[in-house]
């Protein structure tokens, strides 16, 4: 929803974003024009953060490389060294952005009895960091001390490629990295040579940098796992994020002032 798609409608009063990050729409703009956005908030954290738990599992035990192993007749046996892979257990997870759906994968993690940094602009209370057994550090220890990083980031100026060549030198060889977040969060070019380089162990990605394109050589990298997007694809996350997207064009026709409004 950029300026020509807003101005193409001189009648438009709200926009109701499927979704929480409102990337996707031009708001400022939309705000000069007295144009209500919203998103939906809250009602997809557990799904998205039960992904993210979801592709740490299948990088880090090489579940989709095993069921193309096994789909492609090269299954022989069982052999002491096949497709080796690392647990979670003890191991320390790294989130940056650590908002409802970072605080929900920390919950996960803890039963996996992982020890959980997170990096945020500001600290979060005392008592969340204390319920959730979180870690507050800055980016350099983020990086330098998780075996595994998760990013739950939005994105914006400050995001934006922010996972380059020079991020990935700086983290440990033996590092899985996930993005349920926003894509242009990594810079796509750069993941692919540190994967060629062997910089990192392994990526998932449920976002990509340009979707619906994906780059040939991040598809031929074995230690990479792709998913369409799907944080929030579950029945009842998206049954509840349409309720609201509903329940926020229904308070604009009346004259209410909706909940969950951008900006």
């Amino acid at each position: 929803m950029d300026r020509n798609i807003i101005d193409s409608s001189p009648q438009l009063k709200a926009i109701a974003n499927l979704g929480v990050g409102c990337d996707n729409i031009d708001v400022s703009y939309a705000q000069t024009r007295g144009i209500t956005v919203t998103n939906t908030p809250d009602v997809l954290s557990e799904s998205t953060a039960e992904m993210g738990m979801g592709l740490l599992l299948a990088t880090s035990r090489r579940i989709v490389e095993g069921d193309r192993m096994v789909r492609a007749g090269e299954f022989s046996g069982w052999k002491v060294d096949l497709l080796l892979g690392s647990e979670l257990n003890g191991k320390t997870l790294g989130i940056l952005g650590c908002g409802r759906i970072g605080q929900a994968m920390a919950r996960m993690a803890g039963a996996f009895e992982m020890r959980v940094l997170y990096h945020n602009r500001g600290r979060l209370q005392a008592e969340v960091e204390s319920r959730l057994q979180l870690t507050g550090v800055d980016f350099d220890g983020l990086l330098e001390e998780s075996d595994f990083v998760v990013i739950t980031a939005p994105l914006n100026e400050e995001s934006h490629h922010l996972f380059d060549l020079a991020t990935f030198e700086r983290m440990k060889r033996s590092v899985i990295l996930i993005n349920i977040g926003r894509g242009p969060v990594i810079k796509e070019v750069d993941l692919i040579a540190a994967l060629e380089r062997n910089l990192i162990a392994g990526v998932a990605l449920d976002v990509l940098e340009s979707p619906p394109s994906v780059a040939d050589r991040l598809k031929e990298c074995p230690n990479v796992t792709l998913t369409p997007h799907l944080g929030s694809a579950t029945t009842e996350a998206r049954t509840a994020m349409s309720d609201l997207v509903i329940d926020a064009l229904l308070d604009v026709y009346h004259g209410r002032v909706p909940n969950h409004v951008v900006g």
